[in-house]
């Protein structure tokens, strides 16, 4: 039996360190983007969310894309 993928999605969480407490460990903020197109390519991607990301005074420690699908059976 066929699988199809529908319904895809895009999005990207990007990790700022924000500071260290007292005990000398990162503190992190996390801002989501999403609505890519699932054909963008991943240079293009990285492109857009680093261009972002220099509008906060934080430096990224992470970012991670996730892709989403609905599978159905035909």
């Amino acid at each position: 039996m066929a699988v199809m993928r529908s319904n895809e999605a895009r999005s990207v969480s990007c990790k700022f360190i924000t500071g260290v407490d007292e005990e000398g460990k990162e503190k992190y903020m996390s801002r989501a983007i999403g609505n890519f197109k699932t054909n963008a390519d991943l240079e293009d991607i990285n492109e857009t969310v680093l261009a972002i990301a220099s509008l906060y005074s934080y430096n990224v420690k992470t970012v991670t894309l996730t892709e989403r699908s609905e599978l159905e059976e035909e």
